[in-house]
């Protein structure tokens, strides 16, 4: 609450709003359903396992294109899908009220951590398959991955070290 109180005397709020403000979230608060609060200490794990398969499904349908792609057109594809589903993820983690700063810096560290890591396992199965059906389109591995895996937290890089948005409460 103390961040909120901060954000709303710096946009100029009197100090009578700012309590009626506090007082109505509190109040919020403590009526929440328990359905609700159960919800709410489970998203986060249930959105870490979310993200950690929308990546593998990413990466597996990266194959074909590793398949196919070589070079700059490659990398353009990967630099593409990689910021669009950064911004989704960015999206998705700015929308849950209720996280606090150490739930964010362990998204911002292990997520592309698992990106990285998929993107590499996925380009030495590619890598294989095209060696298995006779193309000679390898690729190296680790640099698909750091591409992929530095597309994908340049939205998050971007909104909290750019823009300089702190959407967490400090904890």
């Amino acid at each position: 609450m103390e961040n909120l109180v901060n954000r709303l005397e710096k946009k100029g709020w009197k100090n009578k709003e700012i309590i009626n403000t506090v007082n109505i979230i509190r109040k919020a608060k403590h009526n929440k359903t328990q359905e609700n609060l159960f919800l709410e200490k489970r998203i986060y794990w249930i959105l870490l396992v979310i993200i950690i398969a929308a990546n593998f499904a990413i990466s597996v349908a990266l194959i074909p294109i590793l398949m196919a792609l070589k070079g700059i057109f490659l990398y353009f594809i990967i630099i593409t899908l990689g910021i669009a589903f950064g911004l989704l993820f960015e999206l998705v983690i700015r929308s849950i009220e209720h996280l606090e700063k150490q739930h964010h810096q362990l998204l911002a560290v292990l997520i592309p951590l698992i990106a990285l890591a998929n993107a590499f396992v996925i380009s030495n199965i590619s890598n294989n398959l095209s060696l298995t059906l006779g193309f000679a389109n390898a690729h190296n591995p680790a640099s698909i991955a750091i591409v992929y895996a530095a597309s994908f937290v340049l939205p998050y890089i971007v909104y909290r070290f750019v823009f300089k948005i702190e959407y967490y409460a400090k904890g």
